[in-house]
């Protein structure tokens, strides 16, 4: 083979590897910018606020089984506790409180992903339930946070959750103005949230990774419960039912548990 068309395909190898590379990246990047966005936002509040706001990012809080939920931010105030998911999308976002899934329009193109606010409902039920008894008087609030390169164009209504721009952070925060939390409960609250905070970068590699395989294996082991007409909430049968917007399988113990799964 002449050297030069060797060098050619050596090369084109290399820059495929590379976008792939970049690619499996891409998500983490985004992910990484919005969450220091949202961050830098929150410095801000807490630098002019004389102490009345102490922010704790990246938490991985212990669940039951084992594995962790993963938390963007926290805001402590004698106010309550307010849990932040932020979401670096583009586009213009469509969504409800209750839906499974939001939609993100860029032109032409639509893309699916998981609710946000219920994402954050999830978030919020593992820190309640590793918190304890001892909190369990605290009010949690849910804060979903879009960077502004994205538009929310839903009219929907949210009554357990705001969905706010980081600009906005500081309006949501000033709605709560009882004081509900003594200074022993704070400093007793802020020893506890320091215990999910990852103390250097090897430490968040190594809880990051385990978060991920679990969360991996969860999918696996659900995927093949649903194979098996199996519910992987529950256990039950999964049934074929048609719906509004087309078929679909639901579990047997419906509504008791209200998983259900489109086909095609």
């Amino acid at each position: 083979m002449n050297m030069s068309i060797f060098y050619t395909l050596l090369l084109l190898c290399l820059f495929a590897l590379l976008a792939r590379w970049i690619k499996s990246k891409e998500a983490e990047w985004i992910g990484s910018y919005g969450e220091y966005k949202v961050r830098k936002a929150i410095k801000k509040i807490e630098a002019t606020s004389s102490g009345k706001y102490k922010a704790f990012h990246n938490l991985y809080i212990p669940k039951q089984d084992g594995s962790t939920s993963q938390i963007d931010h926290i805001i402590l105030s004698d106010q309550g506790l307010f849990v932040i998911e932020t979401k670096n999308y583009s586009g213009w976002i469509f969504g409800d409180e209750t839906s499974k899934y939001w939609t993100q329009v860029i032109y032409k193109r639509k893309e699916k992903f998981l609710n946000p606010v219920l994402q954050n409902k999830g978030h919020i039920k593992a820190l309640r339930n590793w918190l304890g008894e001892a909190f369990s008087h605290i009010p949690i609030h849910s804060i979903v946070v879009f960077l502004p390169r994205a538009k929310f164009k839903s009219d929907a209504h949210f009554s357990h959750a705001y969905v706010v721009y980081p600009k906005q952070l500081k309006q949501v925060l000033k709605q709560h103005e009882t004081n509900v939390i003594d200074g022993e409960t704070k400093r007793l609250l802020t020893q506890k949230l320091e215990t999910a905070l990852v103390k250097d970068k090897q430490q968040e590699k190594e809880v990051k990774k385990r978060h991920v395989q679990t969360i991996q294996t969860k999918q696996r082991q659900a995927e093949q419960h649903i194979q098996q007409n199996r519910c992987p909430k529950c256990g039950g049968v999964l049934i074929v039912r048609k719906g509004k917007f087309g078929t679909f399988k639901g579990c047997n113990n419906y509504p008791k548990c209200k998983f259900t799964q489109s086909i095609g």
